[in-house]
Parts: structure tokens; sequence; C-alpha cells
């Protein structure tokens, strides 16, 4: 019997990612949306926010976190998109997000057309992580996974890659 699941998409956010304009998440219809985060604030309103989007309570910062987020994201079958945002100014911020695209990646290569959507509030941070997104391009390019990075600068978005 196939599962409910099947042929759904699944989507990642982090609980930051609440916080951008409605068009910064545009999510498919149907979709089984995972909202993972430690702000108890945030994911109270993502409850709110996305009725029947699954919160999973985890620490970006920590990897054993991050590990059980993924192995919680194999089991439903791997990714389609992964939508992150951050404070640009916070280097520890952006550093999290760079450890969650290496570790979702396998998660991600299970799905055909998978893509990472960073969003980022502009800060010194920011040139951090597009130096990453060059070094990891071509391995993600391989791996069939799409990124975008987009960089929010005083109410205004600028799409990078």
């Amino acid at each position: 019997m196939p599962s409910k699941n099947a042929g759904r998409k699944n989507i990642l956010v982090n609980d930051e990612v609440l916080g951008l304009p409605p068009e910064g998440l545009a999510l498919e219809d149907g979709a089984r949306v995972f909202v993972a985060g430690r702000s108890f604030v945030q994911m109270t309103l993502a409850e709110l926010a996305l009725p029947g989007a699954e919160m999973i309570w985890t620490d970006f910062r920590q990897s054993a976190s991050l590990s059980a987020l993924h192995a919680t994201l194999q089991a439903a079958g791997g990714l389609d998109r992964l939508i992150l945002a951050a404070d640009g100014a916070r280097s520890e911020a952006v550093f999290s997000l760079m450890c969650a695209v290496l570790t979702f990646r396998p998660a991600l290569r299970r799905r055909k057309g998978a893509r990472i959507q960073l969003v980022l509030e502009a800060g010194q941070a920011v040139d951090s992580l597009v130096q990453f997104l060059r070094r990891v391009e071509q391995t993600l390019v391989r791996d069939g996974i799409a990124v975008e990075l987009r960089i929010r600068e005083r109410g205004m978005v600028r799409v990078v890659a």
C-alpha cells in the first residue's frame, strides 16, 4: 500500500524563514513541510502560519541536532527544497547555514530537481557564505542540486546566485 506522502514534495524551512515576506516562502500546494528551529516564539508562530507543517525542535548550531533532523528527513524520503534564512551580520548563524547545507546534502541528492534557497540579511558574514557556496558549487551541481542565494538589503532583495 503506497504511503500517504508518496509523490509529495518535502520542504524544510528554518524558523527564521517565517520572518520573510510571503513571496520569499512560496511553498508548493500539497507539499509536506518541516519547520526546524529552537525559538519558542517562531515555532509557535509557525504552527499558526503553516497549518499541517511538522515542527521539529532543532538547534542548527549543534551537529547532533542537525544529524537527528537529517535522519528524520531521510526517513521521510529525502528533501526537494531546503529554505534557510539568517542574519548575515551574525557569523555563527551563517556558519550554521553552511553546516546545514553539508548535512542535508544526502537528503537533497535523493530527489531530482532539489533546490537550496538561502536568504540572508546583509552583513559582514555574507562574504564567507558566498565563498563557501563557490567551493561546493560543482559538487552540488553534480548532485543535481540548484542553489539560490538572496541577500536582503534594507527591505530589498538582491538575487546573487
